[in-house]
């Protein structure tokens, strides 16, 4: 192969990457929201397991934009958990569930996260305890 031949295939593959950037790093920076918010809803039906296994209601609270802990109930509520988002993620809540005995939540809530993008997706917890995300 020619030193001609060598430059050209180098600049078509620069070429493709240079347009194909911008779109790989999009799919990686919505690839990464999706398994934040998919880890906090997780972390949601886990404590709604808590809650029903150990007999006693846990909850789900937030305590800042970057951090959440999972508290259960005895005489008073006490961190089983405490858990920061991924670097440029934040979230917001619209109230804090509590899920009880029977796996029911009350208040319903929905805990919306998103990157420095401000791209966003919610995680939604309804009466009956189902958690899901949207």
């Amino acid at each position: 192969m020619s030193l001609l031949e060598t430059c050209t295939g180098v600049a078509i593959v620069s070429g493709i990457l240079f347009f194909a950037a911008p779109s790989l790093i999009r799919a990686r920076d919505n690839y990464q929201l999706d398994q934040t918010t998919r880890q906090v809803a997780g972390q949601m039906q886990w404590t709604r397991v808590k809650a029903i296994s150990r007999d006693q209601d846990c909850r789900f609270r937030l305590i800042s934009t970057t951090t959440y802990v999972v508290e259960c109930k005895g005489s008073i509520w006490l961190a089983d958990e405490t858990v920061a988002l991924p670097s440029g993620f934040q979230m917001s809540a619209t109230a804090t569930p509590v899920f009880h005995r029977r796996g029911n939540a009350a208040p319903a809530a929905t805990v919306t996260i998103w990157d420095k993008h401000l791209n966003s997706k919610s995680v939604v917890v309804n009466i009956t305890g189902r958690v899901r995300v949207q």
